[in-house]
């Protein structure tokens, strides 16, 4: 029987099976040509691509589906022009960190890290007799910069989470950063001023002491 099929499948040999099921077994194959097939009449195996009662029924290209009338064209649904006013306003979701963004984001984790740097320096070098004295003053300028510090981990998060609120948080951030060293001084001028003054006045009055005395 010459319908009857044979086909090699990991070393071993499968069949005999009809033609038909040969090539629904062969269907399921990534690469069909050169599985080892025979039959009676075949002096020796053959592959796939050789065998051409298998190749022709198998290798053929799939047919072509006719093609569809201009009239019946399938149409995408068309949005009504009310709808289509409430994607107006809808901007586009951002969605990774790359290029310039990336520069960015770069630059403000580093700029973070380099406040906590900078504040660590700055109590570190600051004198017993400082902190006895003008303790209000010190306190003022770390609560200065923790709020610094506080608002350009929430830009940065705002960054990261790619909100839209980001380049006005930003903005502020850059404004804050060019008026903080204004802030600083006005505040620590503002503690300063009255002591001076306190000073200046009991030193003038220290003066007339001793000029009453020498005039005596």
């Amino acid at each position: 029987m010459t319908d009857l099929w044979y086909y090699a499948d990991g070393g071993q040999q499968r069949g005999p099976i009809s033609i038909s099921e040969l090539l629904t077994v062969l269907a399921r194959i990534a690469d069909p040509r050169r599985v080892m097939v025979r039959r009676d009449g075949f002096e020796d195996w053959k592959p796939v691509e050789e065998a051409h009662e298998i190749a022709q029924q198998l290798l053929q290209s799939p047919p072509q589906e006719p093609a569809s009338p201009p009239g019946a064209a399938v149409r995408e649904p068309a949005v009504l022009a009310e709808d289509a006013t409430a994607f107006k306003h809808v901007q586009r979701e951002m969605t990774g960190i790359s290029g310039w963004l990336a520069l960015l984001a770069f630059g403000q984790v580093m700029g973070i890290l380099r406040l906590i740097f900078n504040v660590g320096q700055y109590v570190q070098s600051i004198d017993d007799k400082v902190w006895t004295y003008f303790p209000t003053v010190i306190w003022s300028e770390m609560l200065i910069n923790a709020a610094m510090i506080g608002f350009a981990i929430w830009t940065t998060v705002l960054l990261f989470r790619h909100s839209h609120r980001f380049p006005a948080f930003f903005i502020v951030q850059m404004i804050c950063a060019v008026l903080m060293p204004l802030v600083d001084l006005l505040c620590v001028a503002s503690f300063f001023s009255p002591s001076i003054a306190r000073s200046a006045i009991f030193s003038s009055s220290n003066l007339d002491r001793s000029d009453k005395r020498l005039s005596v």
